[in-house]
């Protein structure tokens, strides 16, 4: 996440008297883990359904009754040299979860998903000066809802449709071999996510809609143009005259994790600003580049996104990263990561000393203590860091904490 207040614009920094004490963070790191690691292990590694995990279309449910749980996470990110100042970053967030999954008729699903999330902390990308978002949990202190759909879909993998409260950033232009890097554009590019859409965590009222005869898929979405959440200070959150649309349409080819290729596009228009309408497209591919020994194996995934660069911070994003996955027992990922973001003519008459890129290197290992618990470590290396012109880079270290009860 980009530090966005859904309207395109960066969050406003926060002054120290606005920041949670550091040792609130820390506490709060503790007693979570300490929570976790005194539950039972399972006997196997959960799926890392995690607070940012993604939710495709295509996704089969098993049945069961309404099923609550709590997720966290919290992360520390140093800035240890570069960028515009030296310091921490403590965000974090928890996640309330209510699903049901249940069966309406032979081959045929509906699940219920409700999330309502409490995000905190501050915000790294305040020191090393990243505009791409070093840190994908970073948001505003607030309460608010963040899904609230409802999923049919047959179990043929077929087709799906979900209506409600949901994310543009939970169903199109994903790769899962990217899912456990920190850096926010990995999971959002930054030439869409900062156009204001509905995006983690500020969602909006939409319908998306998937058909997938193996190994093609279409997928297409409709939201209001303009998130609005309920829990938020807009009340309920439901539309308003002028908050327009997004449009959403991706097309590709996908198997069983061994391969996806996609292009799709997207088209933002608010009907109180004519001149507010913004428009992109992308293209995003994943291949299972190598089987090691007992199950690993070695992903690669590469995006490519643009958009008209007058309307956004960034006008071009090229990202590629592998991930090795050990066996099982192991129950961690490697996963290595560069994404470079070419700065719009827009930003940069308004930072005249600005490079004309930002390029971020990151890695990272995922590792699995129990379905309750992971730890990761994370090293970021972010080259020109666009808000900070006077620096040459900046170089982050960090760990996440995350886990569910």
């Amino acid at each position: 996440m980009h530090g966005d207040t859904g309207n395109g614009g960066r969050s406003a920094r926060r002054t120290r008297r606005d920041r949670p004490p550091r040792w609130q963070s820390a506490l709060l790191l503790g007693v979570l883990a300490a929570g976790a690691l005194v539950l039972p292990p399972p006997a196997a590694a959960g799926k890392g359904d995690g607070v940012r995990a993604a939710q495709p279309l295509d996704l089969i449910p098993t049945s069961h009754p309404w099923h609550a749980s709590l997720l966290w996470a919290v992360d520390a990110m140093d800035n240890v040299a570069g960028g515009a100042k030296r310091g921490w970053g403590v965000p974090a967030v928890l996640d309330l979860r209510l699903q049901q999954h249940g069966v309406l008729a032979d081959g045929l699903d509906s699940r219920w998903r409700v999330d309502v999330i409490r995000t905190m902390g501050t915000n790294p990308s305040e020191q090393a000066g990243d505009v791409q978002g070093l840190d994908n949990i970073a948001a505003a202190h607030v309460w608010r809802v963040y899904h609230a759909f409802w999923q049919i879909n047959d179990r043929t993998r077929r087709w799906a449709l979900r209506a409600g409260y949901q994310g543009y950033d939970q169903a199109f232009a994903l790769v899962p071999a990217g899912a456990d890097l920190i850096n926010s554009s990995f999971g959002e590019a930054p030439s869409f996510s900062q156009a204001g859409m509905p995006i983690w965590p500020q969602t909006a009222l939409g319908v998306t809609a998937l058909w997938a005869p193996d190994p093609l898929f279409v997928q297409a979405g409709l939201w209001s143009g303009t998130p609005r959440n309920p829990g938020t200070d807009q009340g309920w959150g439901f539309p308003r005259g002028g908050d327009g649309a997004l449009q959403a349409l991706e097309l590709g080819i996908e198997h069983d994790g061994d391969y996806k290729f996609a292009v799709g596009g997207w088209s933002l228009h608010r009907a109180s600003a004519r001149d507010a309408a913004h428009r992109g497209a992308y293209a995003v591919a994943q291949l299972r580049l190598l089987d090691t020994a007992a199950d690993g194996h070695v992903s690669g995934f590469a995006q490519w996104s643009g958009t008209r660069p007058y309307r956004s911070d960034v006008a071009r994003y090229v990202g590629a990263g592998l991930r090795w996955t050990p066996p099982v027992p192991a129950r961690g990922r490697l996963s290595v990561g560069v994404a470079r973001a070419t700065l719009s003519a827009a930003f940069r008459a308004r930072h005249p000393a600005t490079a004309a890129t930002e390029t971020a290197y990151e890695v990272t290992w995922r590792q699995r203590i129990n379905t309750h618990l992971s730890v990761q470590p994370d090293l970021q290396y972010i080259a020109h860091p666009a808000l900070a012109p006077t620096r040459d880079y900046a170089l982050v270290i960090g760990v996440r904490v995350d886990g569910r009860f």
